[in-house]
């Protein structure tokens, strides 16, 4: 049973769709790492952690806590690649549906941290 997860593992890390997926993944969470922490040393103490076109700001903090984006894109991206793998040899669908929400759900991060950080400036 074991050999059996193996191999479906590295089947699951073969395929084209899940290592694109896999990269843009990863390539974005690096960039919201790099770009915020980049940008942390701008920021004031309090700062403005969420904004919408209706409210404008409405939540403020303290500056670390905007790290907890990146954060929860890291947990989602492994999350979401381990279940895909294990579920690969029963449903390849829903393998690739968890890899392609780990993908948006990291590019919607992306877009929040720009807006963030459009607004501290």
């Amino acid at each position: 049973m074991k050999y059996y997860n193996t191999l479906l593992f590295n089947s699951f890390y073969r395929d084209k769709i899940v290592r694109i997926n896999t990269f843009f993944c990863f390539f974005l969470n690096i960039v919201l790492w790099l770009g915020l922490l980049w940008q942390s040393r701008s920021f004031m103490e309090s700062m403005p952690l969420h904004y919408n076109i209706y409210f404008g700001v409405d939540l403020y903090g303290p500056w670390y806590q905007i790290l907890l984006m990146p954060s929860i894109g890291l947990a989602v991206i492994l999350i979401n690649f381990t279940i895909g793998s294990f579920l690969y040899g029963r449903d390849k669908m829903l393998s690739y549906f968890l890899a392609g929400t780990a993908s948006f759900i990291q590019f919607i991060l992306f877009l929040a941290a720009f807006a963030i950080i459009y607004v501290n400036m």
